[in-house]
């Protein structure tokens, strides 16, 4: 098959002026605040997630930056837009209508299940495995809004079958409560308890094993906002932690059993009416369990820029230097580092999104740590009331130090959504990653075909 292709570089020219999509737990849009309505009136999916959730996020698909699963839940944090006049902080956005109750409570439910067909699915060289599987994909946030504040309690799960290939089926689990609160109208505190239960895909990390690495994790996050929206300066301070415990394979995962802890601290200059500048410096320390050798502090010192919805951009960048410092080892990866969302909106129903990084992460079996430089480029337009399409582009370059090894991977993907009628949505995608190394022996390609529907209440 002829490898795809894209460079960085094309990228960033071809999308010069397009502004920010967030990441994991991304910001999500402004809703009205009074405290008696629900938080979501519409009844279709949203228009803009597709069916399966995210970038190149279909089940079994190891694509972006995403492609790293053991790497920390850190790498990527901070690269999305928060607008400071917006409702939510940290608690989950909300789809269709909800189920109101007495007490004040609403519960919003949504579900996709869908059927595909995986070319690799364990992201080998030789010896592919190609598999049909079938997902289901449930959600449920419940909401409480009481006296300007607002608290919710979301379960997510991925549950993947393959037809061909039972040792890579999974299930995958995600609960969190949260809460928005607002003392005045300058502080604001956000925070976020979950659990996750999760797997790394084979083929997704530098071990190889016959099933995938099952891990759990309970985290924890707080975000306490100080300054008026319209205020010229701003401060935020965030502080995060996630216990990362392998369940199996232990003679190869026991190793990457870590605590995360993070501390973040930010302060925002307005210099526009809508425009600030950014300085942030950003902390981890990674706990390795067994392998001392591998524990680190990451440190991060940014500036940049983020616009808050100008007419038709919106977003950040910052840019500066990591540092990552290991406890045990003489090992010190140090260098230029960034992290960029943008959002470009020619149209009102149509929008382009460009995320863009550069920083160390920790290995994933292969090297002292890694060297990841990742953008990926999104099209999202509706075509019509009931008709919506998405288009997507990503390259991740990971360099391996101390094993000489780089790989390259690529990806594309195109999707098709129709609505049908109030609360159903059908989506047909299509995704194609390839991975060139300098090491012949980690090259591989992979097409994922997935047909789905989605339904909200």
């Amino acid at each position: 098959m002829k490898k795809f292709f894209l460079h960085p570089l094309a990228l960033a020219a071809a999308s010069l002026s397009i502004a920010s999509l967030a990441q994991a737990q991304q910001a999500a849009s402004t809703d009205a605040a009074a405290p008696a309505a629900p938080a979501a009136t519409n009844t279709a999916p949203a228009s803009n997630g597709g069916t399966l959730g995210g970038l190149f996020n279909a089940p079994g698909t190891t694509g972006s930056s995403s492609q790293l699963s053991a790497t920390p839940s850190y790498e990527l944090a901070g690269i999305g837009r928060r607008d400071s006049t917006q409702e939510r902080i940290l608690t989950s956005a909300t789809n269709g209508l909800p189920i109101r109750f007495d007490n004040g409570i609403y519960v919003y439910t949504s579900a996709t299940g869908g059927l595909g067909h995986n070319s690799n699915v364990s992201g080998v060289n030789t010896g592919a495995i190609s598999s049909n599987f079938y997902s289901v994909q449930p959600e449920v946030v419940g909401e409480l809004k009481k006296a300007g504040d607002r608290y919710t309690l979301r379960y997510a799960g991925n549950y993947t079958k393959y037809t061909g290939s039972s040792a890579d089926n999974f299930n995958h689990h995600f609960f969190d409560l949260a809460g928005d609160n607002y003392f005045d109208s300058r502080t604001r505190l956000g925070w976020d308890l979950g659990y996750v239960d999760q797997t790394d895909a084979r083929g997704s990390t530098s071990v190889t094993v016959n099933t995938p690495n099952r891990w759990t994790a309970p985290t924890a996050r707080a975000l306490l906002a100080y300054g008026a929206p319209q205020a010229q300066g701003r401060v935020e301070v965030e502080g995060n932690y996630v216990q990362k415990r392998y369940q199996n394979n232990r003679t190869q995962t026991a190793s990457f059993d870590t605590d995360l802890t993070t501390v973040s601290g930010r302060f925002f200059y307005r210099v526009m009416p809508r425009t600030s500048m950014i300085f942030e410096l950003r902390q981890t320390n990674a706990d390795y369990k067994t392998a001392t050798i591998s524990t680190n502090t990451d440190r991060r010192y940014y500036v940049g820029a983020t616009w808050e919805a100008t007419a038709k951009t919106s977003g950040t960048f910052k840019i500066g230097y990591a540092e990552k410092k290991f406890s045990n080892a003489p090992i010190k990866a140090t260098g230029v580092s960034w992290e960029g969302g943008l959002r470009w909106s020619p149209l009102t129903y149509s929008t382009f999104d460009l995320i863009t990084s550069k920083a160390p992460a920790d290995s994933t079996g292969v090297g002292n740590y890694l060297m990841n430089t990742a953008t990926s480029l999104q099209w999202n337009h509706r075509w019509a009331s009931n008709l919506s399409s998405r288009a997507s582009l990503g390259t991740v370059k990971t360099d391996f130090s101390g094993a000489g090894r780089t790989d390259t991977t690529n990806n594309v993907g195109i999707g098709a959504f129709y609505e049908l009628g109030r609360n159903w949505r059908a989506g047909a995608e299509y995704t194609y990653t390839d991975r060139s190394s300098n090491q012949n022996t980690f090259n591989f390609n992979r097409n994922v075909t997935y047909v789905s529907i989605q339904g909200t209440l």
